[in-house]
């Protein structure tokens, strides 16, 4: 740093070792140079030390003599003691003395005032541009005129609204042509902009289609593309169902929430909707919600058909049924077959048949009893039938 401000000077920096004889070493190495020298105060030549730990600083002048000695570091002393010494005076001066805005943490949207302190450390009136820089979007120079000698000016720029996310560089710098001192030209700091941005990225479950009958667990793919740890509030609607739950996420993360099962009961094609929302309040809203719709294959009691499929559920003899009811299905060829009764809620209630059966007209008689053989209430059941690739469900009712 001094080097840096007394080097265009006349200083040059100087390490002495204190073992070294300052007659016979030192001071004719000095007089080599027409240059002011300074001992290192530690920061490079840590090995030198006085005391066992305290650095030992001195200024020695070109003829060899020392003009400053003393334990520890104290700059604004060593400093009066090189510019005394200097054949070229320092005149002119000014610096930031400090960075007020922007710094620390602020939300993405934020508009800031930026603004800096500066001084003038010499006795001349100076007006000299300064410039603030953040991050890879703000670069803009104001001008300060007839600044006043050990006096300082505060400088807003103009406003600047925080979009880039996470961390971004900030730096106030003044740009006085002739400064003779570059050290406090400059100050640095960072600012964080915190973005709150979580996703649904995917549904994964339901698929686009699912057999009427089936229980699934609905559930989407959620990621937080934020710069804060955030709690994530995940919708899911099919159709008429709804739930939600909390996913606790972390920055950049992925997660899989898994919500409440669904019975895919009635066919039909059903629309599926799935949100996100962070707990924080979500700053980009566009990736927040995804749609699809899906499928629950069969149609209801089937009619005949004929061509290349020819599986028929033909539906039960008595509907509503008092006591029992037999089912009917045709079927043109050989073929395995499944058919069970499911209560409205998904739960298997009674598999009346699972085997491979010939083609022709078949039926089987439900007694109203489940696969334990207790009697089942009056309400409304669903008779699944499955033969080959065939799906197909008929609405059942009981009244007593």
């Amino acid at each position: 740093m001094f080097h840096d401000d007394y080097g265009p000077h006349g200083f040059e920096a100087l390490a002495i070792n204190l073992s070294e004889d300052m007659e016979a070493i030192v001071k004719p190495w000095a007089r080599q140079y027409h240059n002011v020298y300074l001992r290192d105060p530690g920061t490079v030549w840590n090995v030198y030390k006085h005391n066992g730990s305290i650095p030992l600083n001195y200024v020695v002048d070109t003829a060899g003599v020392i003009r400053f000695w003393q334990e520890g570091y104290t700059e604004a002393t060593i400093r009066s003691i090189i510019e005394s010494n200097l054949p070229d005076p320092i005149e002119h001066d000014v610096g930031v003395s400090k960075l007020i805005a922007p710094t620390g943490s602020r939300d993405s949207g934020t508009v800031v005032t930026p603004a800096c302190s500066l001084y003038n450390y010499r006795s001349y009136a100076e007006t000299y541009p300064v410039r603030m820089r953040i991050g890879t979007m703000y670069d803009t120079s104001l001008t300060v005129t007839n600044h006043q000698p050990g006096q300082t000016v505060y400088l807003e720029f103009p406003q600047w609204t925080a979009l880039e996310r996470g961390n971004v560089a900030v730096r106030c710098s003044t740009e006085l042509a002739d400064d003779d001192i570059t050290s406090n030209d400059k100050v640095a700091t960072t600012a964080t902009v915190n973005v709150f941005d979580v996703a649904v990225s995917a549904i994964l479950a339901p698929p686009d289609s699912v057999d009427s009958g089936a229980v699934i667990t609905p559930m989407a793919e959620i990621k937080n593309f934020g710069t804060m740890t955030d709690l994530v509030t995940v919708h899911f609607r099919i159709g008429s169902y709804y739930d939600t739950v909390r996913v606790s996420m972390s920055i950049g993360g992925t997660d899989t929430a898994a919500l409440g099962s669904w019975t895919a009961m009635l066919p039909g094609t059903f629309p599926v909707s799935c949100s996100a929302a962070s707990w924080r309040g979500d700053m980009v809203p566009g990736n927040d919600e995804l749609s699809k719709s899906t499928v629950v294959l069969g149609s209801g009691v089937e009619e005949p058909r004929t061509g290349a499929t020819g599986f028929t559920l033909l539906g039960s003899s008595r509907n509503p049924s008092v006591a029992q009811t037999t089912i009917r299905y045709s079927l043109a060829k050989e073929s395995p077959v499944d058919l069970r009764i499911y209560s409205t809620t998904g739960k298997l209630v009674r598999t009346l048949h699972s085997g491979v059966e010939p083609a022709g007209l078949h039926q089987v008689v439900w007694d109203r009893r489940d696969n334990l053989g207790r009697s089942v209430g009056r309400g409304t059941y669903f008779c699944r039938m499955a033969a080959g690739s065939f799906r197909t469900v008929s609405k059942l009712t009981t009244i007593e």
